[in-house]
């Protein structure tokens, strides 16, 4: 017996879609496990990246080192993208997904071994085992939105899947300075790592004991058609100019948002241990949950992606300027909050309409494509900020590399404007 025909579920009305497809209730928690576990890999990833120096101590290795922890993911997200692209394709959505989980909740909780000692190149394996399963998850988003949501709901899902990242990230931001401030270093550090691990842990159980590949029957069009293979439609993708601009327009958007929220501390230079880059971050991450869920909605009633998209450009280029150059710490804490409104939120809206214009090839294909150059972007975009700060001798230089970003957000919306709508790509 099919595992889908044990799912007791009610069938919704949904007016907008056609009489022959159903959405089912059950979706929400297969939505609500995939968030869970999304939101885990960011806590894997940033677990020690708001307290380096600490960290550093602890473990007893150079502060480079622990910026090498979350580097990782970056790094090992390139060659594995397309890997976990075919397997999600050749397995399924859940099976496909699960090898990351799994990956995740096992090596995320044996980073637990590594406090005794401490031993900090076990934690290294451990991480880059973990950073391994980062791209089964992460590219399954939009996958999930198709197979399981209506088309009325698709960026909606979508985007709540991308908002669980930032809430990951959100906590591994503001968790492990507060207990470090209240509790000291080295009883922090053995709790967040436990923690972590536990929570890790659990995510993976729930994944594989109550997650299913798909519904009884397809919710939208888009899961009622045959796929082509990911490998071989790839090349085709490429083809499509609106693709090609998408894929210019995430390019400088997600880089951008990857390199500087790695470096914010840099950026601004404040203080060694001064908490207003992580109020900026926060701020902006925060920003980013609130509008991903307003901007998916209001993009799938009205059936339109290009806006939004347009709408995150024209913030970058006006508001990134600003939170640089404006001294003043409330207003950039309010310019951080708006900036993670409208450009972290317009994320799910492309990746969704990358899966829309590419069809019928797989989502996993089209969101694995679009994440991976967003993450060569970030670290070329990063590398240019670090060696600024690096050759820094005669002044400050960050500003350049503020302004070569927000000339790239200029172009990016004109690249925009020569985009077709979704009401284009209509199966």
């Amino acid at each position: 017996m099919d595992e889908n025909e044990n799912i007791i579920v009610e069938e919704e009305d949904t007016k907008s879609e056609v009489s022959e497809y159903k959405a089912y209730k059950y979706r929400w928690i297969v939505l609500i496990l995939f968030m869970f576990v999304g939101a885990v890999t960011q806590l894997v990833w940033v677990t020690y990246g708001t307290i380096i120096d600490e960290s550093a101590g602890f473990f007893g290795v150079d502060e480079l080192w622990i910026v090498v922890l979350a580097l990782i993911f970056m790094v090992v997200y390139i060659p594995v993208n397309f890997l976990a692209c075919w397997v999600i394709d050749k397995l399924g959505l859940k099976w496909g997904t699960g090898i990351g989980v799994i990956l995740t909740g096992v090596f995320g909780f044996l980073r637990v071994f590594a406090l005794f000692g401490p031993n900090f190149w076990l934690l290294l394996v451990f991480q880059i085992l973990t950073a391994i399963g980062q791209p089964f998850v992460l590219n399954s988003f939009t996958k999930l939105a198709s197979a399981w949501f209506p088309q009325s709901e698709k960026t909606m899902a979508s985007g709540l899947g991308t908002m669980s990242m930032f809430i990951g990230v959100l906590i591994a931001f503001l968790v492990p300075p507060l207990v470090v401030k209240n509790q000291g270093i080295d009883y922090a550090i053995t709790w967040i790592t436990w923690s972590f691990g536990i929570v890790a842990l659990v995510s993976m159980v729930l994944y594989l004991i109550f997650v299913r590949n798909k519904p009884p029957t397809p919710p939208n069009a888009y899961a009622d058609k045959t796929k082509a293979l990911a490998v071989e439609g790839t090349r085709s993708m490429f083809k499509k100019k609106d693709f090609n601009l998408l894929f210019v327009i995430i390019l400088i958007g997600a880089g951008a948002f990857n390199a500087i929220s790695a470096v914010l501390d840099v950026i601004f230079e404040y203080d060694i241990g001064d908490p207003q880059p992580g109020y900026i971050g926060a701020l902006i991450i925060g920003g980013g949950t609130v509008g991903a869920i307003i901007f998916s909605t209001l993009s799938d009633h009205f059936q339109k992606r290009k806006p939004f998209l347009i709408m995150a450009l024209v913030a970058g280029a006006i508001l990134l300027p600003l939170l640089y150059f404006i001294q003043n710490d409330p207003a950039r804490f309010a310019i951080s909050f708006f900036l993670g409104f409208f450009l972290v939120s317009a994320l799910p809206v492309g990746l969704t309409y990358a899966a829309e214009i590419t069809h019928p090839l797989p989502e996993e294909t089209s969101n694995g494509i679009m994440m991976w150059i967003g993450q060569i972007s970030g670290i070329v975009l990063l590398a240019c900020i670090m060696v600024t700060d690096l050759v820094n001798v005669s002044g400050n230089l960050m500003f350049i590399n503020i302004i070569v970003i927000t000339v790239l957000f200029a172009a990016g919306i004109v690249l925009s404007i020569f985009m077709k709508d979704l009401d284009a790509h209509k199966l």
